[in-house]
């Protein structure tokens, strides 16, 4: 019986651990999002494609297209990504804010940039739902041959929670896009 009790014990100390993880994941998302106030960001409308890579850290490459999409009243630059595979069918939908935009070679357009942000991903294979939320830290470059057109690439690493098909901490990986974006 004393056996019994103290598996229960460590039951529920693990779902309790797991809940600390999810809550302190909460306020580094909430820290993230505040952040966003302070920043500066362009004005305009901006739209465009993206391609990318992303692996979590258990391996796996994962490709797939994204719209990128910019609107002047949100301080954020949103993604769209779908990744299809032949056993697998994703969904992702991201939101970046810019902590710092700033020019490195201006007479070239030539940009840096490093935010945050959050994601969240759905996706399913045959016999497999998965569901996750992360936060994101975008590092990119960004040129603007000409005012109205931009070329970016990013790195963007993610620490997040497996939510389907169990809760799981952490959870995150690497990604990585390049793409073209027209302001309006």
């Amino acid at each position: 019986m004393l056996e019994l009790l103290a598996v229960s014990k460590t039951i529920e100390t693990a779902k309790g651990d797991s809940m600390k993880k999810f809550v302190l994941c909460l306020a580094l998302f909430a820290i993230l999002a505040t952040g966003a106030l302070f920043a500066d960001h362009p004005s305009g409308f901006g739209l465009g494609v993206q391609g990318g890579i992303s692996s979590n850290w258990g391996g796996g490459f994962i490709t797939g297209p994204a719209l990128s999409l910019k609107i002047p009243s949100l301080p954020i630059f949103w993604a769209i990504r779908l990744d299809i595979t032949e056993y697998y069918f994703g969904l992702g939908v991201s939101g970046d804010s810019y902590f710092v935009d700033d020019k490195i070679v201006p007479q070239i357009g030539l940009n840096w940039y490093v935010g945050g942000g959050l994601s969240l991903g759905l996706a399913f294979t045959e016999n497999w739902l998965g569901l996750g939320i992360a936060a994101r830290l975008p590092i990119g470059l960004s040129w603007q041959p000409i005012p109205f057109l931009e070329v970016f690439l990013q790195v963007v690493p993610s620490l997040g929670v497996s939510i389907l098909p169990e809760f799981h901490f952490p959870y995150g990986g690497w990604g990585g896009d390049v793409g073209i974006r027209v302001w309006f």
